[in-house]
């Protein structure tokens, strides 16, 4: 089991690829959840970590402030519940390839920008569009929710999706900085290794083993920091 487990993940990466998710129910499929979360947690605190912690050293860079200032209950709640789940749903979600989950997807980036321009600040237009959204999105789930035929340029697609979506997963927490720079983007390694294993976790078990692996690396590398704090 771990050595084709293994197998499975690197010819993944090497040539990321659309798949039907077995899910945890399946069988050996708990067993295969725990070689990769050991591979993801593992590698992330023996390798990627002290990596990006000698870069951090080296520049005299800042720790990440995204959390500064939040009660213990509060970190928690969001960097180890409510962050998993949102980021594996926009940013993993629609790796099944089904229609319903894609046109979901598109409607989001079309709302994220016109929140953004319209919506900030302005809580009757915010609220509107968060509105006008959540009711699009359900007639689209609805009315797509029965194919299950994943489009051909998906399939195509997939390699170049996969790697992008990876990329700007770890971008973003560059801003988790109080600075932005080029300096600080090896700082983002943790967040780049992490994607890859939760994307082939997410297209290989389905996306509850990816939130799953994603709380758990969470809640241990937020452990060992207060730890060592």
């Amino acid at each position: 089991m771990i050595r084709q487990t293994l197998t499975e993940l690197v010819a993944f990466l090497k040539n990321p690829r659309p798949m039907i998710a077995e899910g945890l129910n399946a069988d050996g499929a708990i067993q295969r959840w725990l070689v990769l979360a050991v591979v993801q947690i593992g590698g992330l605190g023996l390798v990627v970590m002290p990596l990006m912690l000698g870069w951090q050293k080296l520049f005299g860079l800042p720790s990440p402030n995204a959390f500064e200032g939040l009660s213990p209950l509060a970190l928690w709640g969001g960097a180890v519940l409510l962050a998993p789940v949102l980021e594996e749903l926009f940013f993993r979600g629609w790796m099944s390839g089904r229609p319903a989950t894609l046109a979901t997807m598109a409607l989001v980036m079309v709302e994220l920008p016109l929140y953004a321009a319209f919506g900030r600040g302005n809580p009757l237009v915010g609220g509107a569009i968060l509105l006008a959204t959540v009711i699009v999105g359900a007639v689209l789930w609805y009315r797509l929710d029965a194919r299950r035929t994943v489009p051909g340029w998906f399939v195509r697609s997939f390699p170049w999706l996969f790697h992008t979506m990876t990329a700007l997963f770890a971008l973003l927490h560059v801003f988790n900085y109080p600075k932005v720079s080029l300096i600080v983007l090896p700082m983002v390694l943790p967040q780049y290794f992490s994607g890859l294993m939760f994307g082939h976790m997410r297209v290989r078990l389905g996306l509850l083993a990816a939130i799953l692996n994603h709380i758990a690396s969470n809640a241990i590398m937020l452990t060992l920091a207060q730890l060592s704090a």
